[in-house]
């Protein structure tokens, strides 16, 4: 189901969700929410909310981590 299509319940849901994961990887040091993929798949959200006058809290989002995975 693309983005522009979504109730908008099931929008607020998908953001929402991503917002706590950046916010528990923070506080885990663990950084999922650092992938391009994952931002460009909330920013997608995001911008429809907006355009829909949706309120929501914005990401506040790890900041990249240097390293190779599990170190």
């Amino acid at each position: 189901m693309s983005v522009e299509k979504m109730p908008d319940q099931r929008l607020i849901h998908y953001y929402e969700n991503i917002r706590q994961q950046a916010d528990a990887d923070r506080a885990l040091k663990f950084h999922f929410t650092a992938a391009p993929t994952i931002r460009d798949y909330a920013d997608r959200r995001r911008n429809e909310m907006i355009r829909r006058r949706l309120q929501h809290r914005p990401i506040d989002w790890p900041s990249s981590r240097t390293g190779s995975p599990g170190r």
